[in-house]
């Protein structure tokens, strides 16, 4: 049994999977496996997984018909052997000491959830084989790093990826199908059943942004309720535990309230969405806007939605996107 599974799903991203998976076989821990879900790609990139799969026995590569990157997370885990487990997007690369370094603390600090911050690159960034100095990894418990996730601020954030998590953890748990911000729903949660978290401050994970990524495209009015509701859910789920867990709960909800507002036009197709998100900035402005802990672009959209609506909608596209 491997230490760890890499699970990477794939889809259309020809021109980025080679870096991703050379930044893999450049790993100084190898006792992972690395399992490639081609979702239905309609590209190159299968094929050049399958010259992994068959020069390196770490590597497998499942075939699936498109279901989006949720049901492809879904499908690694549903066949993953390793002892830990941690999600690379195929777009993106790691550092070489990646897995060496999220394995080593969580080992020192036996924590089940460890965690690294990500570095931005764009469509040129080609992997350099660099190995950055490490920052000093401190202990987090449970509710600190789900607190931290759901005000968006610090590591550890809610992305899925630059995480390396016991796999029981995610025993019975799967990505929602169909939505964006899929990691939003889960994560959260995820962090919150973990004994402890354990984080480094070095950036170990390289994400790629590039502009024909799924959140950089239109979203129809399907996903935008999706993500909705799992903002609302995740708040009731939060709300109960502790007060501090509310707080930032409230604080997730009423972000996404306002991402909701910037990423959809004013029309018919979404007026009930909208409503639904202007409700929960209202009933919930002022207790966040008197939360020292909230982002400033989020206090500062507060402010403005107190303005005539036609006004505040104005400004919010224009100031905050």
């Amino acid at each position: 049994m491997p230490a760890i599974s890499v699970i990477i799903p794939l889809y259309n991203t020809e021109a980025y999977i080679k870096d991703c998976l050379d930044s893999l076989v450049a790993q100084t821990f190898t006792d992972f496996e690395a399992i490639i879900i081609d979702d239905g790609s309609t590209d190159g990139g299968a094929r050049i997984a399958a010259s992994y799969a068959s020069s390196d026995t770490r590597f497998r590569l499942i075939g699936q018909p498109n279901k989006g990157p949720s049901e492809a997370r879904n499908t690694g885990l549903k066949i993953m052997r390793g002892e830990y487990v941690t999600f690379i997007d195929s777009d993106d690369c790691v550092t070489p000491n990646y897995l060496e370094t999220l394995f080593f603390i969580a080992q020192l600090h036996q924590a089940d959830i460890a965690c690294c911050k990500s570095q931005n690159i764009d469509e040129n960034y080609v992997a350099d084989g660099n190995t950055p100095n490490i920052a000093v990894s401190k202990l987090l418990t449970a509710e600190e790093a789900a607190r931290i996730a759901l005000y968006q601020d610090r590591v550890p954030d809610y992305s899925a990826w630059n995480k390396l998590y016991k796999s029981s953890l995610w025993k019975n748990k799967f990505f929602p199908a169909g939505t964006i911000y899929e990691d939003f729903a889960v994560i959260p949660e995820i962090l919150l059943a973990a004994n402890k978290v354990a984080i480094t401050k070095s950036k170990l994970y390289l994400y790629r942004k590039r502009a024909g990524s799924e959140l950089a495209t239109q979203i129809d009015r399907k996903k935008i309720v999706l993500l909705l509701d799992i903002a609302e859910n995740v708040f009731e789920a939060m709300k109960p535990k502790s007060k501090a867990l509310y707080k930032a709960a409230r604080s997730m909800l009423v972000s996404a309230s306002f991402s909701i507002l910037m990423r959809t036009q004013d029309t018919e197709e979404f007026a009930e969405c909208r409503q639904r998100a202007l409700k929960q900035i209202r009933k919930y402005r002022f207790g966040t806007f008197f939360d020292m802990s909230i982002r400033m672009r989020n206090r500062m959209a507060i402010l403005i939605s107190y303005l005539p609506r036609f006004l505040f909608l104005k400004l919010l596209k224009k100031g905050l996107s």
